[in-house]
């Protein structure tokens, strides 16, 4: 009996490691290129484990997110996403159209899971059916910048002076904010910085024309910088909005847009769709489920304003 049973509980235990060997695969390299710095994109990171954790995806198990960051150097793009494509990724994650245009230019059929206005910059045909390798996330940031200039404008003086700081690099036009601020009754000056310093200069012009706010257009680069800008807002005793309600978290007066740790959790469902084999092509482009103001009545107080109380009841987040 036991010489009978023996080969049998024998090939059962070396069934089990060829069966595991069957289903087994390597892990599937995601790709991820930011114009931002490590410590600028943590809580974006923070969404996109998130997102792809609460798929069923476990990093270091079925993938591996390889990361890469420009510290604020677009012209470091092409050379890291040239990187990424060296590691055969099953997709990349851009933000900006900077990343995403250097993330296409590297490869020939990776698809890129991206973050901006993708129709616009060229990136997609249309939303509905982006038809090539790129799909994601767009917020239609030209919009949101004239409804910022109409945010501020309730805590300004009446036909007061508004600068509007603003990345030449970025794709957005701004003629939807000049025509807001005509219906405002503001007198609207511009200012663009691709560099640390242009910022600084951007506020010594802001002192020397006696703005009485400022409105931080959408880009990448002025996000990544965001923490200086509200130092140099502050310093100046000048009220201004951000594109993220993360600013206002992080000291500055008022912050309307997307979550950014929200876009990023969407961005993960794309991606969870293309690595089960999902074509970018098919997949329509997103818009941010929900859009946020937020503010911070400490930072309010420090400038001296009373907000109006109309404004902090539209408020989704007040900051006390």
């Amino acid at each position: 009996l036991l010489l009978a049973t023996a080969p049998t509980a024998l090939c059962s235990s070396l069934r089990v490691p060829r069966a595991m060997a069957q289903t087994s695969r390597a892990p599937r390299h995601v790709g991820v290129l930011s114009v931002s710095t490590e410590a600028a994109f943590a809580s974006s990171l923070q969404g996109l484990r998130e997102g792809l954790k609460a798929r069923g995806h476990v990093e270091g198990g079925d993938i591996v997110i390889d990361l890469r960051y420009a510290g604020g150097r677009a012209q470091e793009l092409p050379r890291l996403a040239a990187e990424l494509a060296t590691l055969q990724p099953a997709l990349i994650v851009a933000t900006g159209a900077a990343a995403t245009a250097a993330a296409l230019a590297a490869t020939t059929d990776v698809p890129v899971v991206a973050l901006g206005d993708l129709v616009a910059a060229g990136h997609a045909v249309q939303l509905s059916r982006p038809g090539g390798r790129v799909t994601g996330v767009s917020f239609l940031p030209a919009p949101l910048n004239a409804k910022r200039l109409e945010l501020l404008a309730a805590v300004l003086p009446k036909g007061g002076a508004v600068l509007n700081l603003a990345d030449p690099n970025s794709v957005v036009g701004t003629e939807s904010v000049e025509a807001a601020g005509r219906s405002l009754g503001l007198v609207l000056h511009a200012a663009y910085a691709t560099t640390p310093a242009q910022i600084d200069a951007a506020f010594a012009s802001a002192r020397r024309l006696r703005v009485a706010g400022v409105n931080v257009l959408n880009s990448p680069f002025l996000s990544l910088h965001h923490g200086r800008i509200i130092a140099l807002a502050a310093e100046a005793r000048l009220p201004a909005i951000y594109q993220w309600p993360e600013s206002a978290r992080d000291g500055g007066l008022m912050g309307y847009g997307p979550s950014l740790s929200g876009m990023f959790r969407q961005l993960a469902g794309y991606a969870s769709r293309l690595l089960a084999g999902a074509r970018a092509a098919d997949l329509p482009i997103e818009q941010p489920t929900r859009i946020e103001l937020s503010i911070n009545l400490k930072t309010a107080k420090a400038l001296g304003l009373a907000l109006p109380e109309s404004l902090r009841l539209r408020a989704d987040e007040v900051i006390e």
